[in-house]
């Protein structure tokens, strides 16, 4: 039986294991930059009432509030 590639796994194209952040360092793995790399690429959900203004709660810090 064959098995299937996935093509959408990022370690199959990835560095090899050799590279790996030094312990202790503060650097981020590869496999931490992938993850990252992957959540970027989700979108984002739509919102659930497109007709309403952000509210306070929704709000980022740096937006101005509405009025």
């Amino acid at each position: 039986m064959n098995r299937s590639k996935f093509l959408h796994d990022p370690g199959v194209k990835g560095r090899p294991y050799l590279e790996e952040a030094d312990i202790g360092s503060g650097e981020k793995t590869p496999a931490e930059l992938e993850t990252e790399d992957m959540i970027r690429e989700i979108p984002p959900l739509p919102p659930s009432n497109p007709s309403s203004q952000a509210t306070d709660a929704t709000r980022r810090p740096d937006e101005p509030p509405t009025p």
